[in-house]
């Protein structure tokens, strides 16, 4: 497990941070959240992902039904051949799409039925993810869905929707603001319960949950990576506010 810690501004669920399969340190808020809400098989989506490294991956073991959508062949080919041999017995299921908000319910739907309770959801599609969560129809117990802390803590915004939208490595123009995300959440039913140490993932609760944690407010939480200066934060996100953007 790796504990690191890579931003200041801490709030208390940070402490339960760590990565093991995750990206970032995703692994530990999602296994303290779960444990806290007793949670012992566990139903999940993952929209956006990579086979080595994503935020299902330490839940495997405990998964009654799982489902992984990205749309790059090669991940998605090499994936599903590492689950055939470590997890043959298991419902999980790997398709290789470009999720849009045109097909996004219907390829859920063809996986999960009524009766399933979805635990847990990952959107991290670099771009349009702002629009897919405003589109879902399902009501996930614990969501994690990934920001742009280059927006800043102050605007509601994210780049325009465009189904086809695919992002450009190290370009900084893609997602949505933590505060547009938040505020969509509340409309949905969901309050913020963490941010990563990373600085790139916010986690939400279902309303009837929220009770179990510390909600967050966005603007005292906001945290930015430490390995950058104030200086170069700030010149990277006026230019990025320049360019072609959705206000909400």
């Amino acid at each position: 497990k790796n504990y690191k810690n890579y931003s200041i501004n801490l709030d208390e669920i940070n402490k339960f941070e760590y990565r093991k399969t995750s990206q970032n340190n995703e692994d530990g808020i999602i296994n303290f959240v779960l444990s806290k809400l007793s949670i012992k098989e566990v139903n999940f989506i993952e929209i956006g992902f990579d086979y080595y490294e994503n935020n299902s991956l330490n839940l495997l073991k405990n998964t009654k039904k799982g489902l992984f959508i990205d749309g790059e062949n090669e991940k998605v080919f090499l994936l599903k051949n590492i689950l055939r041999i470590l997890h043959p017995f298991k419902k999980l299921n790997v398709i290789c799409k470009l999720i849009n908000k045109d097909n996004i319910n219907k390829i859920i739907s063809e996986n999960f039925n009524e009766n399933d309770d979805i635990d847990f959801l990952s959107i991290d599609v670099d771009g349009i993810d702002y629009f897919l969560f405003d589109t879902i129809k399902i009501k996930p117990k614990l969501i994690c869905i990934e920001y742009n802390f280059w927006f800043g803590k102050n605007v509601k915004c994210s780049v325009p929707y465009n189904k086809d939208f695919r992002w450009q490595m190290g370009s900084v123009y893609s997602g949505a603001s933590l505060n547009a995300l938040t505020s969509l959440a509340k409309l949905k039913g969901y309050y913020l319960i963490a941010l990563d140490s990373s600085c790139v993932n916010a986690f939400f609760i279902r309303d009837d949950l929220k009770s179990n944690f510390e909600i967050l407010n966005p603007n005292i939480s906001f945290k930015e990576p430490i390995k950058y200066n104030y200086k170069d934060i700030d010149k990277t996100r006026k230019k990025l506010l320049e360019k072609k953007l959705i206000y909400f």
